[in-house]
């Protein structure tokens, strides 16, 4: 633990988290019968696991699938009034939930896929001159982050041609109808310095440039019309701080989320060694706490289960930085993370799960569909990417995501296959 110098408001808030998380890091092998009864019951504890061993902490604890994949699938139903603040986040929330119980290896039934794409399609906006991107739900104007996350829920549907191949197909057959209109409108939204903006006449932020590299890349549109070049590479170099993060555009505070659209984005155009990767370095690996174990998202916050994935994917590809290509889908030997993985799957999996289903920020807050996708997300690259170091071997791991474009890797490969040559 650090001793503070001053006592301030900052101060105070970590120390009430702090106490907040401590008695979920509880010592299995000093817990009484009735207590560990309990844990099994709800779960949270292997059955079959002693909690008497010398490992019992490491080896005990479970993810709850079940309980998790129960609790995302209510996105794919009829939803309570109180989600309408999200009315303009439809493609998000299929993808959260989608995303997650693709990890957890429980994707929803035939039904449910087909109308996801029926959704997805109503989302769709025709801009002017054959043009079009996706809106936050029906009738509503074209935005990159609601078409990144439509791609996505689209690319997650068209690989799973095992469940049906007739709506496998009906996706890969819509994204191929997109893929030219997307290209048209991508190139709306760039500016002369090579930023993007996130919709028409929306804000410019690195959000925007990794959202439509992401999608041109998997869609192979990436390298047509000049959609990269050196000046959005070079927009997105000039929005690193001082800090050693990144900002969501040049002068900003380094905040974990740009700093991972950031990292993403220049990896996938092959650039990412134009970044000051010591400094970058740096930042990122103070943003593991000392005592949680997760993530904060900045200097001077408290730590946030979202940043298992923000602020650890990006670990995961700056990690990687000495090797060429994607690793992830060449099945390269990885370098170690450059976290403590134990500590992070620990606060994930203690702090983070929510024993009736879902995870969340901290133990204080309530679970939602966004904590669920990036908690998961989390755990799959710092158990992949890294090792598997915390929690039952057997009932904790979740599937390979790619640190990326944060889909499953199989499901990753298949799409850039399919897009290798699409014409």
């Amino acid at each position: 633990r650090v001793d503070y110098l001053f006592e301030t408001e900052t101060v105070e808030d970590q120390e009430d988290t702090v106490r907040e998380c401590k008695p979920f890091f509880v010592n299995l092998k000093e817990l009484g019968k009735t207590e560990i009864a309990h844990l099994r019951g709800v779960g949270l504890m292997h059955p079959q696991s002693s909690s008497t061993s010398s490992n019992a902490d490491d080896e005990s604890i479970c993810l709850l699938y079940e309980k998790h994949a129960q609790y995302m699938s209510r996105a794919f139903g009829t939803i309570s009034s109180s989600f309408v603040s999200l009315d303009a986040s439809r493609p998000w929330m299929l993808y959260w939930t989608l995303h997650g119980c693709d990890l957890l290896g429980d994707l929803p039934n035939v039904e449910t896929l087909n109308g996801i794409v029926s959704t997805l399609q109503a989302c769709w906006d025709h801009a002017s001159n054959d043009s079009g991107g996706f809106g936050g739900g029906p009738g509503q104007m074209a935005h990159c982050a609601p078409t990144y996350a439509a791609v996505l829920c689209l690319g997650i549907i068209a690989t799973s041609e095992g469940l049906s191949e007739e709506v496998a197909t009906r996706a890969y057959k819509f994204l191929e109808k997109i893929r030219k209109p997307l290209l048209k409108w991508y190139l709306t939204l760039q500016e002369p310095n090579g930023a993007y903006r996130m919709h028409l006449d929306g804000e410019i932020d690195v959000r925007a440039t990794y959202t439509i590299v992401c999608v041109a890349k998997l869609l192979n549109i990436m390298n047509e019309q000049h959609l990269v070049s050196d000046t959005v590479v070079n927009f997105v170099r000039d929005c690193q701080t001082f800090e050693g993060g990144f900002g969501g555009e040049p002068g900003s505070e380094a905040h974990g989320g740009y700093t991972f659209c950031a990292v993403a984005a220049l990896h996938i155009m092959g650039r990412l060694d134009e970044a000051d990767i010591p400094a970058l370095r740096g930042w990122l690996v103070r943003r593991q706490m000392t005592y949680e174990g997760g993530f904060q998202g900045r200097c001077n916050k408290l730590v946030d289960g979202c940043y298992s994935f923000w602020q650890g994917g990006a670990i995961a590809i700056v990690s990687t930085i000495r090797l060429e290509g994607d690793p992830w889908l060449e099945s390269t030997e990885l370098p170690p993370l450059l976290c403590v993985e134990r500590l992070l799957q620990r606060y994930i999996l203690l702090c983070a799960q929510d024993v009736n289903g879902g995870l969340r920020d901290k133990p204080s807050k309530p679970r939602d569909f966004y904590h669920s996708c990036y908690n998961l997300s989390g755990l799959s690259v710092s158990q992949h990417c890294g090792k598997l170091a915390y929690g039952h071997p057997a009932s904790s791991l979740v599937a390979k995501t790619h640190p990326c474009f944060n889909i499953r890797i199989d499901r990753a490969e298949k799409i850039l296959r399919h897009f290798a040559s699409p014409d």
